[in-house]
């Protein structure tokens, strides 16, 4: 599947690995593809090995381009025509990381490095530039009506809604985070909740993290609502099945299914459905608002060491997590006002 997907058994270094007989060394062949293939995230290799079969099969309907090996002139003009036809500049760089990551595998030069290739991707850069429209980041306030909506006697629905989104902004996780979580991810004790996140797009070796999140005591309290669902949902601590679950109706009230967890796309449409119920644009507001707005939050607190704030979030770097945070304007106005004029 490995060479089926990336057709690069024909390059030099593959042909010498494919070519010892030592049944040790045969097997010590066989099983490099799937170690090197985890030298990147799952789904940083799926997105690469999807562009890269797309220009494979552009390359194959054409009778003058050839797929390996990889010619600047061709892919110059592939690279025109993805730029054309989808009007994303993301996509055009998408393809050339990804054929260049495929070469890397083989063993040749790379064709990020090609002068002509490296400025047609700055040309669509700048043609396809448009103003960034950031989502709002989720509020306190918003958090309170959230909560306050539900009633004395809360529905489990209502209650594992408020969990999600409770969890997304104090422990800054994003949902595809949230939807792989297992129950025995959460450890509550008398001062606090652990969230064990066992990989992300920021762990590249899977090493995992806690993130602790205290109890505040306040009806807006994470650990809280994590408890209530815990019941609701009759939830055993140890389980390794899903934590968040569809929801069945029965006779007997709602209930967690047994398997599966809230897909991605599912948790978008409940989450942006109760944002709009509440009297915002839903349009302002994305899965991400959640945890820039937790990270808004503790940005704007003075009391907060830095440190700790990256930590929390698990930013690799001080640019990814400025992109998060929506400074106080009364913060902002704070530089004018100090430099003398």
């Amino acid at each position: 599947m490995f060479f089926a997907c990336l057709e690069f058994s024909g390059a030099k270094v593959w042909q010498q690995i494919n070519a010892f007989q030592d049944p040790e060394l045969v097997r010590l062949a066989a099983a490099l593809p799937d170690t090197l293939l985890k030298a990147r995230a799952d789904s940083t290799t799926k997105k690469y090995i999807g562009a890269y079969k797309r220009w494979a099969k552009q390359a194959s309907t054409k009778r003058e381009l050839s797929v390996q090996p990889v010619e600047a002139a061709q892919f110059v003009l592939y690279l025109q025509h993805l730029g054309e036809s989808t009007n994303s500049r993301a996509a055009v760089t998408e393809a050339v990381n990804a054929v260049s990551w495929v070469q890397r595998l083989a063993g040749e030069e790379e064709i990020s490095g090609n002068t002509l290739v490296k400025y047609v991707v700055e040309g669509f850069q700048h043609k396809l530039a448009q103003p960034k429209r950031r989502k709002e980041p989720i509020t306190v306030v918003m958090l309170q009506q959230l909560v306050e909506s539900m009633g004395v006697s809360p529905t489990l629905t209502e209650v594992r809604l408020a969990a999600i989104c409770l969890l997304a902004f104090a422990a800054f996780v994003r949902f595809n985070e949230i939807s792989k979580l297992k129950c025995a991810d959460i450890r509550i004790s008398e001062e606090k909740m652990e969230v064990m996140i066992r990989s992300s797009k920021t762990d590249q070796y899977r090493q995992g993290d806690i993130i602790p999140i205290a109890r505040s005591g306040l009806p807006t309290c994470p650990v809280r609502m994590m408890e209530s669902y815990f019941s609701l949902g009759r939830i055993e601590p140890t389980s390794q099945q899903f934590l968040f679950r569809p929801i069945i109706s029965t006779k007997n009230g709602e209930s967690l299914r047994r398997e599966g967890s809230l897909s991605y796309s599912r948790l978008r449409e409940i989450v942006l459905a109760k944002i709009g119920d509440m009297g915002y644009d839903a349009s302002r507001f994305g899965l991400h608002s959640f945890r820039a707005g937790g990270a808004t939050a503790a940005a704007n607190n003075p009391e907060l060491p830095d440190r700790l704030f990256k930590r929390h979030g698990r930013w690799r770097s001080e640019t990814a997590k400025d992109g998060y945070v929506k400074d106080d304007e009364e913060r902002r106005l704070s530089v004018s006002r100090k430099i003398g004029l």
